[in-house]
């Protein structure tokens, strides 16, 4: 217990912040109604079920959360979907077990180029989705030379192959990250996509690789025409998110709370503000982009408000009526963090008619509805 500080030693105040309120960019708890007003009948654009009607399409990193939110919404637009997954020595990939049978599955390392190159060779694929790296943060500071490895070395040799196998390639879509912008001026908040007014200053090595990334999907777009699309996704959570993940942390402990399991809620960073969006309108983003092939420049996937993370942990208190504290655990504190990102969607709406249908409300619900359906992921420790 001598790492549990109570948030309210730890809790900050932060004028930008206040002034960011005010202009309607922070959701506050206890102000949730005026949040939700904005939600009310939203409308976003949808993919167009006639375009990609019996596309191939490849997803790598199908079996990961927002893979596998992905291919559900791929198959419900009749494509022919099929995934990289890695090889475990039990082969269960439990985010898409309920897809065996609709999809079709290639055991690929991402940094292999033969067997991208044969798995290419075999689907002359329409779309691809890119959406395989290691994305949690605090891993990419345990394991960065794997991290870097995997995430830009794999990238390089996704392009190589769509570059050699592009016959009938349509489209290839990169899933970059908020992370690039890491140590944001709050004068900066919300950040846009154009690199003068918002330049990039990750603050970890995944962010790093996300960079990465986006400059090898510009280049090969530049250089060879590859129909590169970039996207730039904020925290996307739901269920089945990873349980090492802020969000999936919270709502786990909230399922132990009501089953009697623990007391008290435990988090990392409570002043931490991050824009989070709901994975499905995330993964609808993605399709719509690579849809209207707007090819080499990037896109902000947000929703365009942000909360603290001590916030979104009182506002899933609040929701299922809990009488809990909230401690902070200094062992879940990053080496270096990013205190505030919230990004501005203006030009995915103003270019393509998206824009998020789902509220913060829904995030959390499904999220602990997932983990009472899922009790064996309970009880588990997630640094």
């Amino acid at each position: 217990m001598e790492d549990l500080i109570p948030i309210k030693d730890v809790i900050e105040e932060n004028i930008r912040v206040q002034e960011l309120e005010k202009q309607g960019f922070i959701i506050k708890p206890e102000k949730i109604e005026d949040y939700l007003k904005d939600f009310k009948d939203q409308k976003s654009a949808l993919p167009d079920k006639t375009y990609w009607k019996n596309k191939r399409v490849l997803i790598t990193g199908i079996s990961g959360f927002a893979g596998s939110h992905l291919a559900e919404q791929l198959l419900d637009l009749n494509c022919e979907v099929h995934g990289t997954i890695r090889r475990h020595a039990v082969p269960m990939h439990e985010n898409i077990e309920h897809l065996r049978g609709k999809i079709f599955l290639h055991e690929a390392d991402i940094t292999s180029a033969e067997r991208l190159y044969s798995i290419f060779e075999e689907i002359k694929p329409n779309a691809v989705f890119h959406l395989a790296a290691e994305s949690f943060v605090p891993t990419s500071f345990r394991e960065p030379v794997r991290v870097t490895h995997n995430n830009i070395v794999g990238t390089i040799k996704i392009f190589e192959a769509a570059r050699r196998f592009d016959d009938e390639l349509e489209s290839i879509q990169v899933a970059c990250s908020s992370e690039q912008y890491g140590l944001v001026d709050p004068n900066e908040i919300p950040v846009t996509e154009d690199i003068k007014k918002n330049p990039f200053r990750p603050r970890s090595i995944y962010g790093i690789t996300k960079c990465a990334t986006e400059q090898i999907a510009w280049l090969y777009y530049n250089a060879y025409r590859v129909p590169s699309v970039i996207s730039r996704g904020f925290n996307h959570e739901g269920p089945r998110r990873g349980i090492q993940f802020v969000t999936s942390v919270i709502h786990r402990q909230i399922v132990e709370i009501l089953n009697k399991k623990r007391e008290n809620i435990i988090i990392g960073n409570p002043n931490a503000i991050r824009d989070f969006t709901h994975v499905k309108d995330t993964v609808n983003a993605y399709i719509i982009l690579s849809e209207k092939k707007i090819f080499g420049e990037p896109f902000n996937v947000c929703s365009g408000k942000g909360i603290t993370i001590a916030d979104y942990a009182k506002l899933a208190i609040n929701l299922y009526n809990l009488k809990t504290n909230i401690f902070v655990d200094k062992k879940r504190l990053r080496p270096s963090e990013v205190p505030l990102l919230i990004g501005r969607n203006d030009k995915i709406l103003r270019e393509t008619g998206w824009r998020p249908t789902r509220s913060i409300i829904e995030i959390i619900k499904e999220g602990v509805e997932y983990f009472q359906q899922h009790p064996e992921q309970l009880g588990i420790e997630a640094h």
